[in-house]
């Protein structure tokens, strides 16, 4: 099945045949087409016409960030779209009740995932379990959301063997902020991905405001599955000792805290671990990955706007 690319080392990403080549310092691989879904590159990579050519015919999308984990943008192939698809879902978002219905949603998918996430933790919940959901305006429904993501911190904080007190962003302040920052931006790319190849037109969210400088309609599909893989990863790589306080640097330009060139690759890695992660959905009688979950979830999405089913919140149901 094809999976995910991650490129965390600078370099040319090149054509030989039907397949992709890549070159860096003291690097040559080759990669067979075949086995790729999707290209993340976390490192400086120049990608050649021909490469370009592959991956349009393909159809496998890129995306950019820099070496920080700032999101710079994606190579998206021309594939044909549905047009109604895109009427029915602009609609949706100027029909206040209607938009107020789908962010409620949202944010209950997320409070299941946070609930889901710390299930085997012994700790107590409750917390979590009264922040009150209220479907009266999108801004107290982000209110709620923001509530939510205090109390799941605060409960996170005490799971983990490293210090970790609040969320801080632009820059994050500490080795888990900065885990939580790169982690996120690698999600809102692999959910791009599943909302194009879902034929939803990613500048239309409903939760979070359609904005310029980004595909909102990512951040409302991402938010339900930064508990189940961004901080189960972070969680993993902390109280196994895969991450240690000597992967991260202090900018000398902001005060911010990242992670150096080794952090990256083994949480780029351990991240993949996590979306390659199966579960048993006795709805197909098989084991599916993290990453079919999301491809479902944005196809479920798109159900909603087409009238063949109703959407209701993400609920992991393992």
């Amino acid at each position: 099945m094809p999976k995910p690319l991650f490129i965390t080392k600078h370099g040319k990403l090149g054509r030989k045949g039907n397949t992709l080549c890549f070159s860096g310092e003291n690097l040559k691989k080759t990669i067979p087409i075949a086995q790729v879904s999707q290209i993340h590159c976390m490192g400086s990579v120049t990608l050649t016409s021909g490469a370009v050519d592959l991956v349009s015919v393909k159809g496998i999308p890129v995306h950019f960030y820099t070496v920080d984990g700032r999101y710079k943008g994606s190579f998206l192939p021309k594939k044909a779209g549905n047009g109604k698809l895109k009427i029915a879902q602009a609609q949706y978002y100027l029909d206040g009740s209607k938009r107020g219905y789908l962010a409620q949603q949202i944010i209950y998918g997320i409070r299941n995932s946070m609930l889901r996430s710390l299930r085997d933790s012994k700790i107590d919940v409750s917390a979590l379990k009264k922040v009150e959901i209220a479907a009266s305006s999108i801004e107290k429904l982000r209110g709620s959301e923001a509530r939510l993501w205090s109390e799941y911190y605060q409960l996170f904080s005490k799971v983990i063997k490293m210090k970790f007190t609040k969320r801080t962003k632009r820059p994050p302040r500490d080795g888990v902020n900065a885990m939580i920052s790169y982690g996120n931006v690698i999600l809102y790319g692999i959910m791009l991905s599943s909302i194009i190849k879902a034929n939803l037109d990613p500048d239309i969210s409903f939760l979070h405001e359609p904005m310029e400088s980004r595909f909102s309609l990512t951040l409302d599909l991402s938010e339900p599955f930064k508990p189940l893989l961004v901080m189960r990863t972070i969680k993993r790589v902390i109280n196994k000792g895969i991450i240690k306080r000597q992967d991260f640097v202090k900018s000398q330009k902001n005060g911010g805290v990242y992670l150096n060139p080794e952090g990256r690759r083994k949480f780029v890695k351990e991240l993949n671990r996590t979306l390659s992660t199966t579960v048993y959905s006795s709805k197909l009688k098989r084991n599916v990955s993290y990453l079919s979950i999301m491809d479902y979830e944005a196809k479920r999405f798109s159900y909603h706007f087409t009238g063949k089913k109703s959407y209701k919140a993400f609920k992991p149901w393992w």
